[in-house]
């Protein structure tokens, strides 16, 4: 089971992290299994022997530490044509990199069966209880890969597994230690955690953790974080508040409709852009962040200035499970958190459904807006996406805004609520109508809105409010997207695949 989590880590930084990558892994993993099981079948046919046993666990062993270059290997000589990826270079990545190591392991169960009956009636009874240790041992093995190797590292996890394959195996080829029928539960213990039940830049920084493969690179004034070859991050060295991406400009966005916002929640951090913007910019904001991958914190705070600050509060767990114990309301969410796919990044499904908005809804103030970054544009790439989160957004918020970057394929909504049945008789908030509490009169005009909060000396990024005028056609078409539910949300397969 070790291997075959190692192997998706690893091989998603050539054909991406998406279902269609696991899946391809899995059959893989079967296939190898598959072949294995019936070669430790002829191999126990012909004689009580441990020392095929050793030999196929060194073998399992040895060839595991070469998955990462050969899949190096494998990108260098693979013929492609076009920028997407292929559906069956996944199958062939796994193929090449994973087939021998779970061929030999394969034949483990067979051997160990073989060694561990002593009597024709015991058939049943013996191979059953070493499938029962075996299938404990992957238990083992997917708690050990969940746990273990976020601290460690994938590199060093897939050493220090292959490691003990390998010195296990020498072990019982030599015959030192471990003699009698015990041996073949005590083998399938460590076979089963392994075998599967079913200008040139700079880089400063590589490491691959339980989420991503982390790479920051400088070039030339400019340092860039990426996930998987995906930027997520640039950051001008001169300057650690410049150098995002156009698209994080559109952030700031809720504070139009409602300047009195004093708390914000980011979903993925990256970086660090949003919150180190905020922070400087408003002075009164109480930032929080939740972001999945501890390593991402660290390379933010190590690599691209995001500061210790009273004022930020950065929790190292999902989302939406923060979201859904959370006590407290925010005048605003803004979601950039992404995976990453073999054509770019994508979205983690169970952030774009209309049950998670729903759960992001009870958690907004009245008049506060959820800001979603999408990869993709109208008419463009990803045109599903985009017409999807529009369907899917409007089914929970009141009032929803597309706008379109012009420099990069993204799309950013901003979504408001409205609680009608809240409102004071004069449709405000709190009785202070807009800029003393939040914009109700949709749809507003944006160019008056900031015109007013620019000569009441309030901050606003230089580019508005041409920013604001960058309306995607999404807002005016049709509404024939999908929506999304926990159901059915395939924002996550790669729609380029050909």
């Amino acid at each position: 089971m070790v291997y075959e989590v190692l192997a998706v880590r690893i091989l998603q930084r050539f054909v991406g992290g998406t279902l269609d990558v696991w899946g391809a892994e899995i059959s893989i993993c079967l296939a190898g299994l598959a072949v294995g099981y019936s070669l430790g079948g002829q191999i126990a046919d012909r004689g009580r022997r441990w020392w095929p046993l050793g030999f196929v666990l060194c073998v399992a062993g040895v060839t595991a530490v070469f998955m990462e270059p050969l899949a190096f290997f494998v990108e260098r000589h693979l013929p492609v044509s076009g920028e997407l990826v292929g559906w069956w270079e996944p199958l062939f990545y796994a193929g090449v990199c994973t087939f021998l190591p779970l061929l030999a392991l394969g034949t483990v169960m067979p051997q160990a069966i073989g060694l561990a009956v002593r009597r024709l009636d015991r058939v049943g009874s013996s191979a059953g209880w070493i499938a029962t240790v075996s299938t404990g041992g992957s238990i083992c093995g997917a708690l050990f890969a969940a746990m273990l190797f976020i601290p460690w590292g994938v590199r060093e996890s897939l050493y220090a597994t292959s490691a003990v394959l390998v010195l296990t195996g020498v072990i019982i080829m030599f015959g030192a230690v471990l003699r009698g029928r015990r041996v073949a539960a005590g083998i399938l213990v460590l076979a089963g955690v392994l075998i599967p039940s079913t200008s040139h830049a700079q880089i400063i920084f590589e490491k691959y953790s339980a989420y991503h493969h982390i790479l920051v690179k400088d070039d030339g004034t400019k340092r860039v974080l990426l996930f998987d070859d995906s930027p997520q991050t640039t950051m001008d060295l001169r300057d650690p508040y410049a150098g995002g991406f156009e698209y994080t400009d559109f952030f700031h966005v809720p504070m139009v409709l409602d300047p009195t916002i004093k708390s914000a929640l980011f979903v993925g951090l990256g970086g660090g852009t949003g919150p180190k913007v905020f922070l400087k910019n408003y002075p009164e904001m109480q930032i929080d962040v939740a972001e999945i991958d501890p390593e991402v914190v660290k390379a933010a705070k190590r690599f691209f200035e995001v500061p210790d600050d009273t004022r930020l509060r950065v929790v190292t767990t999902d989302g939406r499970t923060f979201l859904q114990r959370a006590r407290k309301t925010y005048g605003t969410i803004i979601m950039d958190a992404y995976g990453s796919g073999p054509n770019g990044a994508y979205l983690p499904y169970h952030l774009a459904t209309l049950e998670f908005f729903r759960v992001a809804y009870e958690h907004i103030e009245n008049g506060g807006s959820l800001v979603y970054n999408v990869m993709g544009t109208f008419g463009g790439s990803n045109d599903d996406i985009v017409r999807g989160m529009v369907a899917t957004l409007e089914q929970v918020f009141q009032f929803v805004y597309v706008f379109e970057a012009e420099s990069s394929y993204n799309t950013v909504f901003v979504a408001q609520k409205i609680v009608e049945t809240a409102l004071a008789e004069n449709r405000t908030r709190d009785g202070v109508a807009w800029p003393g509490g939040p914009w109700f009169a949709h749809p507003g005009d944006f160019a008056q809105l900031t015109a007013t909060l620019a000569q009441q000396g309030r901050y606003l990024p230089p580019s508005y409010p041409k920013r604001l005028t960058q309306v995607s056609e999404a807002q005016a078409a049709p509404r024939n997207g999908t929506v999304y539910t926990d159901n059915n949300a395939p924002v996550d397969l790669a729609p380029g695949r050909r």
